[in-house]
């Protein structure tokens, strides 16, 4: 009895595959060969591989559209074959696994023929990738990251579905391959993480510049954008950016030449036109000095570089200061200042305004140019030793100085009996100022 039943069981195994035999990996105990048979010849016959795009949408490739032809490396009868069907209670405690894989032969042409004529592989249907990269934006290092696209590197294409063919893949998912060209810079990259560290401690710069009593910061909100190239040798500058904003700079804060209104002793505002006098920024050195701090990347205080000074430099522009020198060529005085103080004032003769005002001396704002005891003041038709020199229009060979020779200051004299263009004061009175007045002291003339 027990041996029929034995007999029967085997005879039974002869036509199925054992216990625990397994076809890549999935169970087959117990199967038929028909239904081994069955599941392989559907599979080649509905066969088709699906390419899974990046944009997640999907295409298709029949075994017609490409001849294609798959054979399977075994058959369900060859797999039985192995197995014993008398040797069945050794199966039921050993496993038995089998590798099933198909051989596909497939027109070449027609698979690259069929692929050129897709949309995802036409070249205005591609995007390339772009690297990662490092910008600023409102004065601060911002990583832009890197951008896939989608652009399909052809011949990669045809190996990966050569593959995938052979292997019986159905699904292809394109974005798990090589088959996209990738980015060379990521955002997570060293490159990229270095080139941000280096720019943000760059941008962390601030350059304090100072006029007398007036300072502002360039930060980079300012010189952010100015920036052209970063390396690991230097970041570099745009030279024009930086030349335009010291332009910029000097047409905000530049005083020479510029009209201003004077209130006088008396309390009367008037204007001052012509002004020899004034802070007047020197644009190419200074933007070329600008230049070399930015690229040394270091916080620093500095005071532009300059062709003209003036005494101060106060909100709202006043750049004569509380200590000048005041001429009032209508009355013939002037009146001498010190921290807001008057400290002297003297009747004076000035240049004359007969001849049609040939030696009038002009107004405007001017400073002393140096002074000097004695000197010897020489012209066309004259040579004139003065105890004290104090100059004030280089150009003209004005200034003040005693005038020993006359009796008589103020009123109207100069009108006819005039000066060269000087300031003719008394010896005391030129003395006095003499001890007062002081390289670049402002001298501010009006009638």
């Amino acid at each position: 009895m027990v041996v029929c039943t034995y007999v029967a069981v085997s005879v039974w195994f002869m036509f199925h595959y054992n216990y625990k035999t397994y076809i890549n990996g999935n169970d087959y105990s117990f199967f038929t060969l028909d239904e081994v048979d069955q599941y392989i010849g559907e599979y080649i016959s509905d066969y088709s591989l699906t390419l899974k795009l990046r944009d997640d949408s999907e295409y298709r490739i029949d075994t017609d559209d490409i001849g294609l032809v798959i054979r399977p490396n075994i058959t369900a009868k060859k797999i039985k074959n192995e197995q014993n069907g008398f040797l069945w209670p050794y199966y039921m405690c050993k496993r038995k696994d089998y590798e099933l894989y198909y051989t596909a032969d497939y027109d070449k042409d027609k698979l690259e023929s069929l692929l050129k004529k897709c949309d995802f592989t036409q070249e205005a249907n591609m995007e390339k990738p772009v690297n990662a990269s490092v910008e600023i934006k409102d004065g601060k290092s911002t990583i832009i990251p890197e951008t896939e696209g989608n652009y399909i590197d052809f011949t990669e294409l045809c190996c990966i579905i050569d593959e995938a063919l052979n292997k019986g893949d159905q699904l292809v998912d394109l974005d798990d391959t090589d088959v996209y060209e990738k980015p060379e810079v990521t955002a997570d990259s060293k490159e990229i993480i270095s080139e941000q560290a280096k720019l943000e401690k760059v941008l962390s710069m601030k350059i304090t510049y100072k006029i007398d009593e007036i300072s502002w910061e360039l930060t980079s909100e300012d010189y952010g954008d100015w920036i052209s190239d970063i390396s690991a040798e230097k970041i570099e500058f745009q030279k024009d950016k930086v030349h335009e904003y010291v332009q910029n700079m000097a047409d905000r804060y530049d005083t020479y030449g510029v009209p201003r209104n004077f209130r006088t002793h008396d309390g009367r505002i008037v204007t001052l036109d012509n002004t020899w006098y004034g802070w007047l920024i020197d644009v190419d050195s200074e933007a070329e000095e600008l230049y070399s701090v930015l690229e040394a990347g270091e916080s620093v205080e500095r005071v532009p570089i300059f062709d003209c000074y003036a005494a101060v430099y106060r909100d709202g522009g006043d750049d004569i200061g509380d200590t000048y020198i005041e001429c009032d060529f209508g009355q013939q005085h002037i009146y001498v200042y010190v921290n807001g103080e008057q400290v002297m004032d003297s009747d004076c003769v000035t240049g004359s305004l007969a001849d049609s005002g040939k030696y009038r001396t002009p107004g405007g704002v001017y400073t002393i140019l140096y002074t000097k005891t004695p000197a010897v003041l020489i012209g066309d038709d004259y040579e004139t030793p003065v105890k004290y020199w104090m100059p004030f229009i280089g150009e003209l060979g004005i200034g003040f100085h005693d005038a020993t020779w006359r009796s008589a200051f103020g009123g109207d004299i100069y009108k006819t009996g005039g000066s060269h263009g000087c300031v003719n004061l008394p010896l005391s009175a030129a003395e006095q100022l003499f001890n007062i007045a002081y390289e670049g002291m402002p001298v501010v003339c009006y009638y």
